[in-house]
């Protein structure tokens, strides 16, 4: 059975019960679906023997595909508290020797009957074509209402992995994160959590102390130097290390694999150094709304070291520049837009709020394939504020099965009244 149909069937609980040993398994939530690299299904929650478990999940046909995929060597699978299988056909264990606990799918025949007979996709929109009826500017309206509940959720969120609830600290930890290059988001984020934001402040006007601290708090700068310039950011790190009592951030996974060096770990930690040194000149352009300064402040190369290599002691022969037109984008979206939005929410200053919202009438359409879904269904977004709500829309209230509650469901409910 593919893959796909497995991962239905586990979002959506269609099974008849999941066993571990002969033992009934409760599941207390499936998890979120990871796109991305690592597990299935991730922050699920499952209760064994009485013991509730949180983690990771992964799903397969039989136990034994588990190392046939090379989990056993992959750190990011020693998060999965349990894979879930139609066989269990063999023993497993992760990269820490740990035995993953193995439970098997009972589903019904007729239940299997129908799966296979449906072209599963992971993507749906359950309402459409009947959504298509109402008045494009009306269904606008609506899908457009829901931008400042994205931008609220947001923030919340990275209110939630932080004690400091100072805006420029969360404005910092959002641009930190994503200069992730999407595979090194989270490594990214651990990195900036690891350090209190007003010891960068006191030191942006000096980039070699930014380079040294976020590269030794990441981890990235060896004790047996490569090349003379890491020999100097070790000794700045050594000092300030000392002097603010810093812990290095620890278990930091940054993913290299796939990854081009114009965007390895070293260099986008160079990069987010660079705009912290020009952080006066980007907030003053945020609050102004001022884009093409934004994006000029964005595109600042890194130090002139970090255009010729992309690790310590690896040169590079073709000089490289700052972050491309793409990662500006996402920056503006993730992290000049909510912090703009919520500086003037927070003063009481809707003209502001309105500015902040404008940015993303500046910035094209994005690209994934949640919004490719929305296009193959006749909706076809101009600008980042129509995607960023349709993305809104689509997890907020698509994704959780939500129909009844979504502001378009009801809009289309009233034109049916007689």
């Amino acid at each position: 059975m593919k893959e796909e149909i497995l991962h239905y069937i586990w979002e959506n609980q269609l099974y008849d019960l999941v066993t571990l040993d002969g033992k009934p398994v409760q599941v207390l939530s499936s998890g979120r679906r990871n796109y991305s690299d690592g597990p299935d299904f991730l922050l699920a929650k499952v209760m064994i023997d009485g013991i509730t478990w949180v983690g990771s999940i992964e799903i397969h046909n039989c136990a034994s595909e588990w190392y046939r995929h090379g989990h056993e060597r992959d750190p990011l699978y020693n998060a999965v508290v349990l894979q879930v299988v139609l066989e269990a056909d063999k023993e497993v264990s992760d990269s820490s020797g740990r035995v993953v606990p193995t439970a098997e799918f009972h589903l019904s025949k007729d239940m299997l009957t129908q799966l296979s007979k449906l072209q599963m996709a992971n993507l749906s929109l359950r309402c459409m074509p009947e959504m298509m009826s109402l008045e494009p500017n009306q269904r606008d309206v609506i899908i457009h209402s829901l931008l400042p509940q994205r931008l609220d959720r947001k923030l919340a969120e990275l209110r939630a992995r932080t004690n400091d609830n100072h805006l420029n600290t969360i404005f910092f930890y959002t641009l930190v994160r994503y200069l992730g290059a999407l595979k090194n988001n989270d490594a990214m984020e651990q990195v900036a959590r690891s350090i209190r934001y007003s010891y960068l402040k006191k030191h942006s006007d000096d980039l070699t102390a930014l380079e040294a601290i976020l590269l030794g708090q990441a981890g990235l700068i060896s004790d047996t130097p490569r090349d003379s310039y890491e020999a100097e950011l070790l000794g700045e790190y050594q000092f300030y290390r000392e002097k603010f009592a810093l812990t290095p951030a620890s278990s930091i996974h940054f993913k290299r694999l796939r990854v081009r060096p114009v965007s390895y770990p070293t260099r986008r930690l160079a990069i987010a150094a660079q705009i912290i040194h020009h952080e006066e000149e980007l907030l003053d352009a945020m609050q102004g709304g001022d884009t093409g300064r934004l994006r000029r402040v964005l595109a600042t190369p890194p130090s002139e070291y970090w255009r010729h290599h992309y690790d310590f002691g690896h040169h590079s022969d073709r000089p490289m520049g700052g972050i491309g037109e793409q990662t500006i984008d996402s920056l503006i979206i993730n992290a000049i837009v909510p912090t703009a939005y919520h500086y003037a929410e927070q003063r009481g200053d809707n003209d502001g709020m309105k500015k902040a919202l404008a940015l993303l009438d500046q910035l094209p359409a994005e690209s994934n394939r949640i919004i490719a879904l929305f296009k193959q269904n006749g909706i076809t977004p101009e600008s980042a504020r129509d995607t960023q709500s349709l993305l809104e829309l689509y997890q907020s209230y698509c994704t959780p099965y939500r129909c009844f509650n979504c502001p378009l469901a009801t809009a289309l409910f009233q034109t049916l009244r007689s």
